[in-house]
């Protein structure tokens, strides 16, 4: 069935980490509405496609709101379908296996608190409806045609986005997921920064002539954290107009290396080490492309550009204190 107008709409992502069944969720989100006095409508996705054209329909429906139960990738997968500017708020219910969205942003971590504390900020009893910037990352398909996939969270080249690879693309390692949940990023990243050289690229920020480099790592985050225990951009926020940059030049392994900084928010400009902001961010490739992941999934390696999209979008915030909306 499609949303109605100000209805409150969950998408259900039974991939997600969490163990938690469909029916008790589906009772939990109806539970919590009822309690705020709101309507709900709880639609259960197979596929990230699936969950882009639910937000699609809510947005076109005149949705109060729309929430992704599941990890950082449903709430991509939304993104992708609320239009800049959509009056229909994003909220995230945590099931995922980093839930860094939620983490950032100190949403409750059980469903019915972060259902109800979101939908007391979309009434304006305790925070409020926030808009904040999302970024886009440009593309080339294979028929030269340009595509664009939005973030809210995060997008990086290198050996940040060969750990993420490596986990969709292993059995193993997707067990390890499963059983360990964040941690398995690590060791994917230690066993894909062995043996591996630098990727050679040539980088222009906000219009400037390319500059030629080798990176091990570059992430671009409109938040701050990689994972929940890498802050790798420690001054960002989503409410600046800006995107903020760490790049990590030579091998892998150098910046595998430097994690112990990044974990006590201490990564400063230094040899190798480059901390920017910027709006526009133009990544040519100079030799193999480095891999490229979006909010916690493989991108796609011909990623050429990245721009900030100021106020595009607007989420939920019980608290909006939080560094990361500014507070």
């Amino acid at each position: 069935m499609q949303p109605q107008p100000d209805e409150i709409v969950f998408v259900l992502n039974p991939q997600a980490g969490n163990s938690l069944q469909p029916r008790t969720l589906t009772a939990i989100c109806h539970a919590a509405c009822e309690q705020a006095g709101r309507a709900a409508r709880v639609i259960a996705t197979r596929t990230p496609g699936e969950a882009t054209e639910t937000a699609r329909q809510a947005h076109d429906a005149g949705a109060a709101a729309i929430f992704g139960c599941g990890g950082d990738g449903t709430l991509s997968a939304l993104l992708q379908g609320l239009p800049v500017g959509s009056e229909t708020a994003l909220g995230a219910v945590p099931l995922g296996t980093a839930n860094v969205w939620a983490y950032e942003t100190h949403l409750p971590s059980t469903p019915m608190a972060a259902i109800s504390a979101q939908l007391a900020a979309l009434d304006g009893i305790q925070g409020q409806p926030l808009w904040v910037d999302t970024g886009k990352v440009w593309s080339t398909r294979a028929d030269g045609s340009i595509a664009e996939q939005r973030f809210l969270l995060m997008a990086s080249w290198g050996l940040d986005a060969a750990a993420v690879s490596g986990i969709v693309g292993s059995e193993r390692r997707g067990r390890l997921k499963r059983v360990l949940g964040e941690p398995a990023y690590f060791l994917s990243a230690v066993q894909e920064a062995i043996g591996r050289k630098a990727w050679p690229v040539a980088i222009s920020v906000d219009g400037a002539p390319h500059v030629e480099t080798e990176i091990g790592l570059l992430t671009v985050g409109n938040t701050r954290m990689l994972g929940t225990w890498l802050e790798v951009n420690p001054h960002a926020t989503v409410v600046d107009g800006e995107l903020d940059m760490l790049m990590v030049e030579g091998a892998p392994w150098r910046a595998l290396a430097l994690s112990p900084l990044a974990r006590h928010s201490w990564l400063p400009n230094g040899p190798g080490v480059t901390n920017l902001r910027f709006q526009r961010l133009e990544v040519a490739c100079l030799g193999e492309p480095p891999p490229n992941q979006i909010d916690g999934d493989p991108g796609p390696r011909t990623a050429y550009a990245i721009d900030v999209e100021p106020g595009a979008l607007r989420v939920l915030c019980p608290n909006p204190t939080s560094a990361v909306l500014g507070g």
